[in-house]
């Protein structure tokens, strides 16, 4: 079935679109709950809150803007949802430092590698990262969503940044070292 066919059923209630939504898009989905929640299970609770949510919520899908997209958003917000259950965001507080401007250093570590040490960053900053760098939200979104200060959203991002590079730098000197004495 295709995007099309799915929206379209799906806003018409037929039980077989829904299936063909899960069957099509839950492992792209599970992939983003899982940079949200470390745990697998509550990864997955939050994938079906917000499968649920999109299919109730299909109708309002304008079809400007990409389908996975849109998905993608409503998924975020219960990954979100479920962290403020498990209370994650009770300790926030607010951050009032200025933001340094640093490069990004991602380079060219694997995309595994890059995975594996965004789920080492501390919770907060690691939301914050997945937010900006990989969903694309604004500071003033990631505000509304999380009720995280804007200012604080941003100190975050560039401690997560630095955190990164300085993992990445040091993987790469590991990497130089382990070539030149095996060579």
């Amino acid at each position: 079935m295709d995007q099309h066919a799915i929206i379209e059923g799906c806003r018409q209630g037929k039980e077989k679109a829904f299936k063909a939504l899960v069957d099509q898009y839950a492992p792209l989905l599970l992939a983003v709950c899982l940079r949200y929640l470390k745990d697998h299970a509550l990864a997955k609770d939050a994938l079906q809150e917000g499968m649920i949510s999109i299919f109730k919520s299909v109708h309002t899908f304008s079809g400007k803007g990409s389908f996975e997209g849109w998905m993608s958003k409503i998924v975020v917000n219960a990954c979100l949802k479920e962290l403020r259950i498990q209370k994650s965001f009770q300790e926030l507080t607010v951050i009032d430092l200025h933001e340094s401007k640093e490069e990004d250093a991602l380079g060219s570590i694997a995309r595994e590698d890059i995975s594996k040490l965004i789920n080492q960053l501390p919770e907060v900053q690691r939301i914050v990262f997945n937010m900006f760098v990989v969903e694309g939200y604004s500071h003033a979104e990631i505000e509304e969503l999380t009720n995280i200060p804007e200012s604080s959203s941003r100190v975050y991002l560039t401690r997560a940044r630095k955190w990164l590079r300085e993992k990445i730098e040091a993987s790469e000197k590991e990497a130089e070292l382990f070539i030149k004495y095996n060579h």
